[in-house]
C-alpha cells in the first residue's frame, strides 16, 4: 500500500470526526438564523386559534385524563400519584416524538427553500431541536398546579429536568437525522418511523413507571433510554431516584450523545448527495 494511499484514508477519517465539529460551526454561525425561524414556529403554530398557547397545556391534559380514567377508575389503582407520572410521561415523550417526526420530515417538507437558497441545511434540524425544547418547557407550567394539589415541595432534584430534557431532544434529533437521509431516497421511512413512535408509546413507560416493572426486568426496561429520561423527569418532580441509578442516567444521556454524533455524522456525509432528489 502506497504512502498516498495510507495519507488519503488517514485524511478521510480526520475528516469524519471533524464532521460533528463542523456541525456545531455552521449552527454558532447562523444562530440568528435558528432564532428566527424558532419565532417564526412559536408565532406560527397556534395562529388563528382562539386559545392560542393554551393548546399546548390541553393537549397533554386530555390524554392524561383519558389513561387515568383506564388505569384508576376502570382498574382501581391505588397509587396516588398516578395522574402524575403519567401527565409527565406524555410531555416527555410528545417532546421527542415530534422532534422525531419533524427532523425526519424537514428535509422533504423545506425542499422549495433548499432548492433556492443554500445555508447549512443543518439548521432546520437545530430549529425544531430549539422549538420542540421551548414547547416542552411551556407545557410543564402545568406541572405547577398539580405540585400544590399533592403537596409537593420542589427540591434540589429538579435540576435534573435540565439533562432529561436535552436527553430526549437530542435523542430525538439525531435519530431524525438519520431518517431524514433515509427518506429523500425511500420515502416509506415516514410510515416506518410512524410505526416506530407509536410502538415506543407504549413500551416506554409512558403511562407507568419503573416502580411498577418487576425487579428482575429493570435493567432491561432502562436499557430503554426514552423510559430513562422519563424517570428521570419524575425524580426531578418527586425529590426522589426510586428505582432509577445514576448508572442508568449515564448509559442514556452517553447512548443519546451517541446518537446525536452519529446522527450529524451521517447527515455531513450525504446531505450534498440527497439533494438531488428532492
Amino acid at each position: 500500500m502506497s504512502v498516498r494511499q495510507v495519507r488519503g484514508r488517514t485524511d478521510s477519517r480526520t475528516f469524519v470526526l471533524l464532521w460533528p465539529l463542523i456541525f456545531i460551526k455552521n449552527s454558532l454561525e447562523h444562530k440568528y438564523l435558528i432564532s428566527h425561524l424558532v419565532r417564526k414556529d412559536i408565532r406560527l403554530a397556534y395562529h388563528g386559534t382562539f386559545l392560542g398557547y393554551l393548546w399546548t397545556i390541553i393537549e397533554p391534559l386530555i390524554m392524561t385524563i383519558i389513561l387515568y380514567a383506564l388505569f384508576v377508575i376502570l382498574r382501581g389503582s391505588s397509587d396516588e400519584f398516578l395522574p402524575l407520572y403519567v401527565m409527565l410521561g406524555i410531555l416527555f415523550y410528545s417532546n421527542f416524538s415530534k422532534t422525531t417526526s419533524m427532523c425526519n420530515n424537514v428535509l422533504l417538507d423545506q425542499a422549495p427553500l433548499i432548492n433556492q437558497v443554500y445555508f447549512p441545511r443543518e439548521v432546520f434540524h437545530v430549529n425544531i431541536l430549539m422549538y420542540q425544547l421551548y414547547r416542552l418547557c411551556m407545557s410543564l407550567f402545568i406541572i405547577v398546579p398539580m405540585l400544590f394539589w399533592y403537596n409537593i415541595t420542589p427540591t434540589i432534584y429538579i435540576v435534573l429536568l435540565i439533562p432529561a430534557m436535552l436527553g430526549m431532544g437530542f435523542l430525538g434529533m439525531g435519530i431524525g437525522m438519520i431518517t431524514s437521509i433515509l427518506q429523500v431516497r425511500i420515502r416509506d421511512v415516514k410510515q416506518m418511523v410512524q410505526v416506530g413512535l407509536k410502538s415506543g408509546f407504549y413500551i416506554s413507560g409512558v403511562f407507568f413507571g419503573g416502580k411498577h416493572i418487576p425487579p428482575e426486568w429493570l435493567d432491561i426496561y432502562f436499557l430503554n433510554p426514552i423510559a430513562v429520561f422519563i424517570e428521570l423527569s419524575r425524580v426531578s418532580v418527586l425529590g426522589e431516584m426510586g428505582v432509577l441509578e445514576v448508572m442508568n442516567v449515564a448509559y442514556a444521556l452517553l447512548f443519546s450523545l451517541a446518537v446525536l454524533i452519529a446522527g450529524m455524522c451521517i447527515f455531513k456525509k450525504y446531505e450534498k448527495k440527497v439533494v438531488k432528489y428532492l
